[in-house]
């Protein structure tokens, strides 16, 4: 009995530890760019029941930062400016009025928000463990429980009010309660199937893509390798079972939602957003069709879902301006994703990996015959459905136009790691039979390689968003191969005020890319400028008003210094220049005088 209940307590303290990281490395981060119309949109659609702001998103994972914010005064006042009264989709300047003008500090706001986040992420760390350890016992559920836990960039984002790590959580728990209706159809598997699925659609809208997913599952799994009478009628009912799974997700979970928090938008303002918001998307047909049900009772919360689903089409399609591999692009291309997910995972990762897909052939080798005689579908069920996922999104990311950080790959690394822990326990497993001897060592390279990976995570503290591994030159190097979320999204002006008095310089000339309010942090210490603004170093030192003190946030060091276009703003008078200090690795910082 004791031994029964000890891996629980293992993995709460694995747990517990992840979410202390997580915690105590936000404490001195301000407030990222998307955050600023997250908690204000979240916040509105609380105390309001108006979701007029932010529909690009779905509402989950801001409600949960509004409710958290509920017992804190925040500024009532917002309601009344022209962000939310006039302007269409006022999102940011709302946003920020809520969190930096209001009677309660934005830092108390802040971690206020981000605090039901860490709640996410400890539940998508509990039921990786859980989802692990049933298919492959304790030393997998184990290993997984590190590789999540413990995963620099899973930190990064899980400490943000930001969709990303929702949409993981989401896509995970939907997968794992699909599977488990499969396996076991009952009125009880099909409701958790279908309100899994319906909080992930709620979560992020490129959880979309579970739909597609969940049919090829279900028809691949009644078949089961044959084509018999019996077969395909088993497929049919499948297929009928997971159309069902998914319209109940989205009538009884999406769409009351919605429906709750559009209450008091006035539908002649839902209509006059919608037309606007609309008026230069491509189809006309669902153009007309959205613009048609945004002020119609019943649905109008539904179309809002609608809305959302084509603004984030729309931006998928437009691209993004991003800086690139030493230059400044509109898209990244098919290798930004492979190429940026290589260089933000530990090296220790990459050593498992190689070891996992070892361990995979060999077993692959070992079991053909068995693969052969029996039901590789059924029997082999979470592999391949695992598999299946990772095709899919991988297929879809590489093909994006919108490359701008590595956190839009967060809904693969669950599976990612439930595959390579699975291959691991399944190499221990046949040596621990065959060869103990080898046993031995395997067991102690592992650990070894785990322990460098945890590691790796408490030595980046608290800096998780700018970690790189040692072949990018470590979070000091990342700035040479991208920027934005990557590396610099605005989270290190409150640690640069911090800096400035700690160096006792009055005066600095900032380029900051953020959101967060800059004199908040720094006070009267600094005046804006942009790389357009100086000629050459000799016209800065001539000219500046901040005795020789350049800030500049590494996104738009590494935009404006790499541009091609002829006369575009320029950095380029700074690269002869070290500089002094690197704020998080986000931040850099120049002193020049001569």
């Amino acid at each position: 009995m004791k031994f029964r209940f000890h891996p629980r307590i293992f993995a709460a303290g694995i747990i517990c530890v992840a979410v202390v990281l997580g915690f105590t490395s936000s404490i001195n981060d301000a407030p990222i760019v998307d955050e600023i119309p997250h908690i204000g949109a979240g916040y509105s659609y609380i105390t309001r029941l108006d979701m007029r702001l932010n529909p690009e998103h779905p509402p989950l994972i801001k409600d949960l930062a509004g409710i958290a914010l509920l017992p804190l005064q925040l500024n009532s006042n917002a309601f009344l400016s022209t962000s939310w009264t006039t302007d269409v989709n006022g999102q940011w300047q709302f946003g920020r009025s809520v969190v930096f003008e209001s009677a309660v500090s934005p830092d108390t706001i802040k971690m206020a928000a981000r605090f039901p986040m860490l709640l996410v992420f400890a539940f998508a760390c509990w039921l990786l463990w859980k989802w692990t350890r049933e298919r492959y016992g304790d030393t997998a559920g184990f290993i997984a429980l590190i590789l999540i836990a413990f995963s620099p960039t899973v930190i990064a984002h899980a400490r943000l009010v930001t969709t990303d790590m929702g949409a993981a959580t989401g896509v995970l728990a939907a997968t794992y309660f699909f599977v488990a209706f499969l396996r076991a159809p009952s009125k009880r598997s099909f409701i958790l199937a279908s309100l899994s699925l319906g909080l992930a659609l709620l979560a992020k809208f490129n959880t979309v893509l579970l739909a597609p997913f969940f049919v090829i599952v279900a028809i691949v799994y009644g078949l089961n390798g044959t084509f018999t009478r019996r077969a395909l009628y088993r497929a049919a009912r499948m297929f009928g079972y997971t159309a069902l799974i998914g319209i109940a997700s989205f009538v009884f979970v999406v769409w009351p939602l919605y429906f709750v928090q559009t209450v008091h938008y006035p539908p002649q303002k839902q209509l006059a957003d919608t037309k606007s918001i609309m008026g230069s998307y491509g189809s006309p047909l669902v153009r007309n069709f959205i613009v048609w049900g945004a002020d119609k009772p019943i649905i109008r919360g539904a179309t809002h879902w609608a809305l959302g689903l084509a603004m984030v089409q729309q931006r998928s399609t437009g691209g993004n301006t991003i800086y690139w591999m030493g230059r400044v692009v509109k898209e990244g291309g098919p290798g930004y994703f492979p190429t940026i997910y290589f260089i933000k995972e530990p090296l220790a990762w990459w050593l498992l990996v190689s070891m996992a897909l070892t361990a995979l052939i060999f077993h692959h080798h070992r079991r053909a015959g068995e693969y052969v005689r029996g039901h590789f579908f059924s029997n082999n069920l979470e592999e391949w459905v695992w598999l299946l996922w990772l095709a899919i999104y991988w297929t879809i990311s590489v093909r994006s136009t919108l490359n701008i950080g590595v956190r839009h790959l967060l809904p693969i690394y669950p599976f990612t790691i439930m595959l390579v822990s699975g291959r691991l326990s399944v190499l221990l497993d046949w040596l621990r039979t065959h060869d103990r001897v080898r046993l031995r060592y395997v067991s102690l390279a592992i650990a070894l390689l785990l322990g460098w990976y945890s590691f790796e995570s408490v030595r980046v503290w608290p800096s998780y968003l700018s970690y790189f591994n040692q072949l990018a030159g470590g979070p000091s190097g990342g700035h040479r191969y991208v920027a934005d979320s990557n590396l610099d999204w605005g989270q290190d002006v409150k640690r640069l005020g911090q800096w400035l008095v700690a160096n006792n310089v009055q005066r600095i000339s900032i380029d900051y890319f953020g959101w967060a309010d800059p004199s908040y942090y720094l006070g009267s210490r600094y005046v804006y400028t942009t790389g357009s603004y100086w000629k050459d170093a000799k016209d800065f030192i001539k000219r500046n008003q901040s005795d020789g003190w350049i800030a500049i946030s590494a996104t738009f060091y590494q935009e404006a210094t790499n541009r091609a276009e002829p006369g575009a703003s320029t950095y380029r008078w700074l690269m002869d220049y070290e500089p002094v200090a690197a704020i998080g690795n986000s931040i850099f910082v120049w002193h020049l005088t001569k």
